[in-house]
């Protein structure tokens, strides 16, 4: 009779420690969950700021797309990124039983080379000189329409319109320039930085990590080239940036008085 009590009390003995095991497991599975959707989050964030960039840029709202810049920069951040990904890929080792990467090994990150860092750039420069192009091409196209003498009033009005055209076009190309690198961040590194980090390639998600923060830092200096392309735009015409134009100019006489 001992025996079979002795026997018993192993088999709950044993049923209880299963179960704690599998309590523990079910924990560092749901950590895991957790920690890794918040990897996941990150595209989805980044869509929303690029359509809410869409908005603000249409309303020449620059101030709006300054802080949309933060959130962007924010969003992409390795210094508060990595150590989220540093336990995505522990617990993952932990949960599969696998063998626990080195603390050494995912302590930092890379340092990329720039045929790594594939995202969209655009300087002040190259917007100005493909601006040009396009504008030299308008005022041609003008010119041939209007070719007669008595054209010289019409070919000027299109010359003028061209030119506002062009600035107008500028800082648009400014502002969608910060869209485009939502758009390579949320469709082309979101997806491998989750990937890599659900298949335990550290490596990878390391890169992809470096190379979302490289993208998330350029966000600044695309806001530069816009700021400037839209100083521009009103400083040639105010009233083409709409309600906001109207509002610095309100402020502008608010301060002459002071």
């Amino acid at each position: 009779m001992s025996e079979l009590t002795n026997l018993v009390a192993k088999l709950e003995r044993q049923v209880r420690e299963a179960e704690e095991a599998h309590r523990i497991a079910d924990g560092v599975g749901e950590a895991y969950e957790d920690l890794l959707d918040e990897i996941r989050h990150i595209s989805s964030t980044i869509s929303e700021l690029s359509w809410e960039l869409d908005g603000h840029i249409a309303d020449c709202d620059y101030s709006a797309v300054q802080r949309s810049v933060y959130e962007i920069r924010g969003a992409t951040d390795a210094d508060r990124l990595l150590p989220v990904l540093r336990q995505v890929l522990l617990l993952r080792a932990l949960w599969e039983g696998a063998t626990l990467p080195d603390p050494a090994a995912i302590e930092s990150l890379p340092e990329l080379p720039p045929e790594d860092m594939a995202h969209p750039t655009l300087t002040w420069e190259e917007l100005r000189r493909d601006s040009q192009q396009e504008l030299e091409e308008r005022e041609a196209s003008a010119r041939r329409i209007w070719c007669d003498e008595d054209d010289e009033a019409e070919l000027q009005d299109a010359l003028d319109r061209a030119r506002s055209e062009a600035i107008q076009d500028r800082a648009t190309r400014a502002g969608r320039q910060l869209m485009k690198l939502c758009e390579y961040i949320s469709e082309k590194l979101c997806p491998r930085l989750v990937t890599s980090a659900e298949n335990g390639n550290i490596e990878e998600a390391l890169k992809t990590l470096a190379a979302m923060d490289a993208a998330g830092q350029e966000a600044e200096p695309a806001y530069k080239v816009y700021e400037v392309a839209l100083s521009e735009q009103y400083d040639h015409s105010p009233t083409s940036l709409g309600a906001m134009g109207e509002h610095l100019m309100l402020f502008e006489s608010w301060l002459g008085t002071q």
